[in-house]
């Protein structure tokens, strides 16, 4: 049986995406509140700095998952989720996507 995938589609409209911008301190990004279900969360990184982000906890330089400056990446996040961030310097902002699919 094939597992049936659909394309990323945003959920809630205009009000779908979030974005913060990056600096050299670790900062918590605001989220909508996450469905029981969970939800798809799209996250593209404009800019010139590599972001690490802590999907638990503190983000760190060190020890957090990096996101190449100009990329995009999806990622599924259950109910009660959060986004730390932090960049060796300012030059970056994350926006996040709500939505569903991949």
């Amino acid at each position: 049986m094939q597992a049936i995938t659909s394309s990323f589609q945003p959920r809630g409209g205009a009000a779908s995406t979030n974005n913060i911008a990056v600096t050299a301190a670790a900062q918590s990004m605001p989220l909508p509140i996450i469905a029981v279900e969970g939800v798809t969360v799209r996250l593209v990184n404009a800019g010139t700095q590599t972001v690490f982000i802590a999907f638990a906890g503190t983000a760190t330089v060190a020890t957090s998952m990096p996101m190449l400056a100009n990329t995009i990446e999806t990622f599924t996040f259950p109910q009660g989720a959060v986004i730390s961030v932090i960049a060796a310097g300012t030059g970056s902002t994350l926006y996040a996507t709500f939505g569903d699919g991949q």
